[in-house]
């Protein structure tokens, strides 16, 4: 029996990391694009810089992680992300069959990150 690599465990913590961060700032630049009132406000350009900081760590992470992986991940995560915030700080209806998708998706997520 051979102990766990700590270098691999390592990589899945920063895998995790960078996902979450990614996933993170682009959607609250979307949220900030889309509740600002005017697009000359500080919030819509404040949305514009946290979109543009997710578009480097999406280069980042393709840059060090295979594509398969990666995109099935991030895409899945922004599309439950935008949900939950689109529900939660912009009041809208989520209907039954949103709610079933995102379970999909997030099975999806999971089944694709297990090596």
């Amino acid at each position: 029996m051979s102990k766990a690599d700590p270098t691999n465990s390592m990589k899945y913590l920063n895998a995790i990391c960078f996902f979450a961060a990614y996933i993170s700032a682009s959607c609250l630049g979307l949220y900030q694009i889309k509740a600002a009132t005017e697009w000359k406000s500080f919030q819509f350009f404040s949305g514009v810089g946290l979109y543009g900081i997710g578009a480097v760590l999406w280069l980042v992470i393709l840059r060090f992680m295979p594509l398969s992986f990666s995109f099935p991940i991030a895409a899945g995560g922004l599309i439950v992300c935008t949900l939950l915030i689109g529900r939660i700080f912009l009041h809208e209806e989520l209907s039954t069959f949103q709610l079933i998708g995102a379970a999909f998706i997030v099975a999806g997520i999971f089944f694709t990150a297990v090596q």
